[in-house]
């Protein structure tokens, strides 16, 4: 009879620890990074001069459980296509400080709105030939760097102990002259 007791409370033990490390596994750290990756569509004056191209960034994000605001620090590597004669396809390197907006807070399924502002570094080839005191005569390469905004919604899948996202944005580039827009469509992950 002693032995059915001790082996009882073994296996109750077992279940209490089990659910524990599951109750804590579902509550997420308020402190998280991620990676992000996906599509860039040029829009506007951009996409008269380049096509559809991919990206990849990195993130940290501060996201309290129970509070529908967040905020995410982001870096960004857009490279784009090339329309025109010349092989160097357009780049833009987008640093961004973005609040994030919880809709519905539901335990798993979580959509929400995302917006912010950032640095935006635009590195392009112009085709028209230039000519130097140098003898040089060829495409040349400018680069810019520009403030920017940015808006957009996604939908985040909340698993134990990370987070899985699709979202789209649309970035706004303030460069001398014109401005450039871009939409990104990404899937994430967050940790």
């Amino acid at each position: 009879m002693r032995r059915s007791w001790s082996g009882g409370a073994f296996l109750v033990g077992l279940l209490l620890t089990g659910a524990a490390s599951v109750a804590q596994a579902q509550i997420s750290s308020p402190l998280g990074f991620g990676v992000v990756g996906g599509i860039t569509s040029p829009s506007g004056d951009l996409s008269d001069v380049t096509s559809s191209g991919w990206h990849a960034g990195a993130f940290l994000e501060l996201k309290l459980p129970v509070v529908p605001i967040g905020f995410r620090l982001e870096g960004a590597w857009h490279q784009l296509g090339s329309k025109g004669s010349n092989s160097d396809s357009p780049r833009i390197l987008a640093g961004t400080l973005d609040a994030t907006y919880t809709l519905l807070p539901l335990p798993i399924i979580q959509p929400y709105l995302i917006g912010g502002v950032g640095e935006y570094n635009v590195r392009a080839i112009e085709d028209p030939p230039i000519a130097s005191s140098t003898g040089f005569s060829g495409p040349a390469e400018v680069t810019r760097s520009a403030f920017g905004i940015n808006v957009g919604a996604g939908v985040r899948l909340q698993l134990p102990g990370f987070a899985a996202f699709v979202e789209a944005r649309w970035h706004d580039i303030h460069t001398s002259g014109t401005n450039s827009r871009m939409v990104p469509v990404s899937i994430g992950l967050r940790f």
